[in-house]
């Protein structure tokens, strides 16, 4: 039996539960959104800081990203919350989603954003340890935020095509 198929049978009192109940289907599509809303502002947000703050000094950048670096925690519960979810939503018709350019599309998205958010991460620790000698790795930073701005956007159109055009 190949994969999609196991994988159908295993998810099959899911999807059957799902279809039958439009709570259950609120309830996730709600915690989707949410989700993504909660880890997305709060990220998008801080890609805005860092924007705003390329000719800032160095103290000013510092004090930033001590702010960022405490955003980590609830923009990946929100990402939590959103996989989740996704997970839910993609198990309740596995074989439509499963076979789709466009959730296989919206799934690199996603695992970009966070090999950029580790990335992003990394780079606003080493400035951290070192502001004095990161004066001109900034740029790295505004790069990443650029990316993570780009890529939650780019979550959030796949997520839309998603839900008008299967």
């Amino acid at each position: 039996m190949p994969l999609l198929e196991t994988l159908e049978a295993v998810v099959k009192p899911w999807a059957v539960f799902y279809s039958d109940s439009k709570p259950a289907e609120a309830v996730v599509l709600f915690a989707h959104v949410a989700g993504t809303l909660w880890g997305g502002g709060l990220a998008i947000a801080a890609d805005r800081s860092v924007w705003k703050l390329r000719t800032a000094a160095v103290e000013e950048r510092v004090r930033l990203l001590g702010e960022i670096d405490r955003l980590h925690t609830p923009v990946l519960a929100g990402l939590s919350l959103a996989a989740l979810s996704g997970v839910l939503l993609t198990a309740a018709d596995l074989k439509t989603f499963g076979t789709s350019p466009l959730w296989w599309g919206k799934m690199i998205a996603f695992a970009l954003l966070l090999a950029n958010g580790a990335w992003l991460q990394r780079q606003e620790r080493r400035f951290r340890a070192a502001p004095a000698t990161m004066d001109g790795k900034w740029q790295a930073l505004r790069l990443a935020s650029a990316f993570s701005f780009t890529l939650w956007f780019t979550v959030a159109l796949g997520g839309v095509f998603l839900m008008t055009l299967i």
